[in-house]
């Protein structure tokens, strides 16, 4: 589209032009280095590891749109639609500024040529298409997690006519200033064949007004999107480079002998790239959609904590750069932005951050500030004072002695370590594994399965401690250091080649969190070891099990850690009968509701989250609802008992149906 050069009264058209350039520009970077100046009044953090990963990163979730794809289909083809016709049409929007200076700009390999004349036309229509859905979705199905706001409407009537004026324009020179190459480009010479029977003059109108309104939408952009919710379009592949590229199951340390604060207990105790964030959420609500605190009727919100935080940012910012701002500058983020209600729903599952499009880490910045709360403030639950101070003195979160964590093993031949000195499995049994007698019998499953294959295994016995995860997930990093430290000191006496455990909280805290302090182990979970036994041969089992199950992914084991099929191969080694998943499976799995600590709190408000997961699983209709979790099993234990199904569904750990299906 070559832009046209004609007189506006006494200023050329040329002269218009490049002033709209300059002063849209200068808006625009106004804007952003404002933005830029508040981000890094945050924390400094280190996101510049490993960047050939980071890059990675980027061609698969920003130029791919993998993640929207695979967990929305049809609205992420959408999005994508829209995203990669924005990339196709920046060309073609260089080319158009390019031609507002002169005429002759053009882009090497690009302009004019047939294939990228074919690929604008294509992603026109494609992102005029994608559009129309969005706006059908907003104002007609109006899913739940969306916000309908006129912003939000006002953003797609203007893309739109972004696409329609570029369509216009190109259909208006083609009749003007006819072009051998314009039969690739069959949407504009659709639309030229319709223009062609109009005067010059009108065809002219069309032109001017159409390319006019293009340059106008365009710039109007530019200056709107720093100010806007859109402000992703800008930030989101900055946000996926800078995504954390340490475990998943992996939380951000606190260092207890340098820390000025513990937590965050103000909007500046963030890092930078928490803050970040802030600027990048788009309001999808995709977090929101799965989120089991949410679901259940709490006051957690995952989309709205970001939003409240991000406007907490801005209303603070003026005061946070000098610039004598009011607002909210005195009302504390903790406890009023965020109320404490809303910190202490969270059962860290991480759906909301494995289902961001745009990366947002809502669950490290849930733990910071439950670091304040409990380390700064000293406010928490009632029912925590009691598991704190269990943790303390007996090195597990009840009121049991440690003298006698190994007396559920006293009858089965199992070695401790401090007599063995070294074996090829440490078993780490885990608090529930070694105390409640629910657990207990998955303890035992698991020995007779190690003692049936011949597996040199030993167990630490009363030296074994909390590995301190239920204390740093609620915010009490001083107790899980303790914890751990100690537990790594235990470890470190003895020889072995990998722990198992059929605790998934276990397995990520030894394995992922550990190694911060120095401890570095292979960690195996029961299922994974099991799995190994029976493809081998060393584990002989039939397969007996005619039940109809269903199998429950806990959050530790699959969004943390990506372990989603070697229990189900378990499962099918052992079982003639029929296996149904729910609809809310594996990276989509909805939480039993345990994990975060919530397993030693009480649910005050809405309903609770194991009674929704039992439903779920009603709905299939099972024998048995297997998992792989002792949370897990707590809370279906429970949840089963509360829907009063508990004679019709049998929840049950993978271990003892595959003691069960032993010869």
């Amino acid at each position: 589209m070559s832009p046209p050069h004609q007189w506006y009264g006494l200023i050329p058209g040329w002269v218009l032009f490049y002033a709209l350039i300059v002063v849209a520009l200068a808006l625009f970077a106004h804007r952003v280095a404002y933005l830029f100046r508040l981000m890094m009044a945050g924390r400094p953090a280190a996101r510049w590891d490993n960047v050939p990963a980071r890059l990675r990163a980027v061609l698969v979730f920003v130029l791919g749109q993998v993640r929207l794809l695979r967990n929305d289909f049809w609205p992420g083809l959408m999005h994508a639609a829209i995203f990669w016709g924005f990339i196709i049409l920046t060309v073609g929007t260089v080319e158009f500024f390019g031609q507002g200076v002169t005429e002759a700009f053009a882009l090497p390999f690009l302009s004019g040529t047939p294939g990228y004349l074919v690929l604008q036309d294509v992603f026109d229509l494609a992102v005029i298409a994608a559009v129309s859905y969005a706006a059908f979705r907003r104002l007609v199905t109006r899913p739940r997690r969306l916000t309908l706001s006129t912003e939000g409407l006002v953003i797609l009537l203007l893309i739109f006519l972004l696409m329609v004026t570029d369509l216009l324009a190109d259909a208006a020179r083609m009749v003007l200033a006819p072009d051998p190459a314009d039969r690739w480009a069959f949407a504009g010479t659709a639309l030229a064949t319709l223009l062609a029977g109009l005067p010059v003059g009108a065809v002219e109108g069309f032109f001017h007004a159409s390319w006019w309104s293009h340059a106008l939408i365009i710039l109007g952009f530019l200056v709107w999107i720093p100010y806007s919710k859109h402000l992703h379009i800008l930030g989101a592949p900055f946000n996926v480079f800078f995504a954390p590229q340490t475990p998943k199951g992996e939380f951000p340390g606190l260092d207890l002998e340098s820390a000025e604060t513990f937590g965050v207990g103000r909007i500046t105790e963030f890092t930078w790239k928490d803050l970040f964030d802030l600027y990048n959420c788009t309001e999808c609500g995709r977090c929101t959609s799965g989120c089991p605190a949410t679901a259940s009727g709490k006051q957690l919100d995952p989309k709205l904590l970001i939003l409240d935080l991000q406007e907490h940012l801005l209303e603070r910012g003026p005061g946070l750069l000098g610039r004598g701002g009011h607002g909210h500058a005195a009302q504390a983020m903790v406890g009023e932005v965020i109320t404490d209600n809303v910190l202490w729903a969270c059962t860290t599952c991480r759906w909301c951050v494995e289902s961001c499009p745009v990366f947002i880490e809502h669950v490290p910045k849930i733990i910071d500030m439950r670091r304040h709360l409990v380390l700064t403030e000293a406010r928490f639950p009632e029912e925590l004072k009691a598991t704190f101070r269990n943790l303390e003195t007996n090195g597990n979160p009840w009121q049991m002695s440690w003298q006698t964590r190994a007396d559920w093993a006293s009858e089965l031949g199992v070695r401790l370590m401090a007599d063995a000195r070294e074996a090829e499995y440490l078993y780490w049994v885990g608090c529930y594994g070694a105390f409640d007698e629910r657990n207990r019998k998955v303890a035992r499953a698991v020995v007779r399965i190690l003692q049936a294959a011949g597996v040199d295994f030993a167990i630490l016995g009363n030296e074994e401690r909390c590995t301190g995860e239920p204390a740093r997930r609620v915010g009490h990093e001083y107790l899980y250091q303790t914890l751990a430290e100690e537990n790594i000191r235990t470890l470190g006496r003895y020889w072995f080649q990998t722990i198992v455990t059929a605790c998934p909280h276990c397995f990520n805290t030894i394995m992922n969190e550990y190694p911060r302090f120095g401890g570095r182990f292979r960690v195996v979970h029961h299922s994974q070891l099991f799995e190994e036994l029976i493809r081998s041969g060393r584990l002989r089992v039939s397969r007996g099990l005619a039940e109809r199950i269903t199998y429950h992914d806990p959050c530790y084991l699959g969004r943390y850690n990506d372990i989603y099929e070697c229990p189900r191969t378990v499962l099918r080694s052992i079982s003639r009968g029929e296996m149904v998943e729910m609809h809310l499976h594996r990276s989509k799995c909805f939480c039993c509701g345990g994990g975060g600590g919530r397993v030693w709190m009480e649910e005050h408000e809405g309903r609770r989250v194991n009674q929704l997961r039992v439903e779920q699983a009603m709905e299939v209709k099972p024998d048995i609802l297997a998992s792989a979790c002792p949370f897990c099993l707590t809370m279906f234990e429970d949840g089963v008992k509360g829907k009063g199904v508990a004679d019709a569904i049998k929840p049950r750990d993978i271990a003892e149906l595959v003691a069960e299906a032993l010869p």
